[in-house]
């Protein structure tokens, strides 16, 4: 319920009692935080009545009420998007139940309570063909958290990518002394004395070494071939922000379908 001239339902709830125990109004406007008023402290637990009965007879109704496919909808949105199953339950004066009933009506994640346990998605069919874009936001099930698509590996970005070509960078000169030898080293050597890169069309500054490079073309080729899908590199959003790789199956839409 919300508060009354922003004094805490607690606070009234409180002064209500203290009024009933024969405490004077004065302690009780001193409880409240405000100046002694006898008119003002009576307006105040009058208007708590009146929500309350508002609030009961919002509730009476929201019991009867059949809701339409487009409020479904927009309750899933809601919660697609962050709010809790409390607080939707509060908005539409109805019991948080019914609320996750409405969630799993309309093929929606159900996420878990705490850190570090994976959202319930058993009641979900997933439409895998829906495919994400660069920063579209998504829910990560099995880590019960909203994250942005920061990269889509796709056979797009293999095609992209496969259009390129090897830069060679000296970063330490090889110099061998009269044995031939650099210190422990007989030749010039990769991670070392250099490093090979892999450059794309139009990039200047060298970025992707060649062997991680081949390592991910690998990777992204195996689980389009494993899969039939793409798949994605994310931001996680909150407390334990940082980026991951997810295949498509984990990935669900903040939007109801």
């Amino acid at each position: 319920m919300a508060k009354a001239t922003g004094i805490s339902e607690a606070k009234i709830r409180q002064a209500i009692w203290m009024l009933k125990a024969k405490k004077t109004k004065k302690q009780v406007c001193e409880h409240l935080g405000i100046a002694y008023n006898t008119k003002r402290l009576d307006s105040i637990i009058q208007e708590f009545h009146n929500n309350l009965e508002r609030e009961a007879e919002l509730k009476k109704k929201a019991r009867l009420k059949k809701f339409t496919l487009e409020e479904k909808k927009d309750i899933a949105d809601s919660y697609l998007n962050g709010d809790t199953q409390s607080g939707l339950a509060k908005t539409f004066h109805i019991s948080p139940q019914r609320i996750k009933n409405i969630l799993i009506e309309m093929n929606v994640p159900i996420r878990a309570r705490g850190k570090g346990k994976s959202a319930n998605v058993e009641h979900v069919v997933q439409d895998l063909e829906v495919r994400f874009k660069v920063g579209d936001k998504v829910f990560l099930a099995k880590e019960n958290t909203f994250a942005m698509v920061k990269e889509v590996y796709d056979e797009e970005w293999l095609d992209i990518h496969e259009q390129g070509h090897q830069k060679y960078v000296e970063t330490v000169p090889f110099k061998p002394g009269a044995n031939g030898r650099a210190g422990r080293y007989s030749e010039p050597t990769e991670g070392i004395h250099y490093e090979i890169y892999w450059m794309l069309e139009g990039e200047v500054l060298p970025t992707r070494k060649l062997n991680a490079f081949l390592r991910k073309r690998d990777n992204v080729s195996k689980i389009i071939e494993e899969t039939g899908r793409e798949s994605y590199l994310l931001y996680k959003q909150g407390d334990y922000g940082g980026y991951i790789n997810a295949t498509r199956d984990q990935l669900f839409p903040v939007k109801a379908t």
